[in-house]
C-alpha cells in the first residue's frame, strides 16, 4: 500500500515498475523495491529533461557519429 505523502511521479514509477515486472514475469525482493524505484524515478527525471530541450524543425540527425 503506498503512503499518501508519496507524489504522483513516485506512484506513477511505482505502478510502472509494477507492470514491468507483472509483464517480464520477474520477481523483486521486497529489500530492493526503494533502490529499484529511485533509479527508475531518476531515469525519468533525465528523459524529461531530454524531452524538454526544444529542437527547430529543420534539425536533424548526423548521417554518421564521428568522435
Amino acid at each position: 500500500m503506498q503512503s499518501a505523502a508519496m507524489g504522483e511521479g513516485e506512484s506513477a514509477c511505482g505502478a510502472l515498475l509494477d507492470a514491468g515486472l507483472m509483464v517480464a514475469g520477474l520477481p523483486l525482493e521486497p529489500e530492493l523495491r526503494p533502490r529499484v524505484l529511485m533509479h527508475l524515478e531518476t531515469a525519468a527525471a533525465m528523459a524529461a529533461l531530454v524531452t524538454a530541450f526544444a529542437l527547430p524543425d529543420e534539425a536533424e540527425p548526423a548521417p554518421v557519429y564521428r568522435p
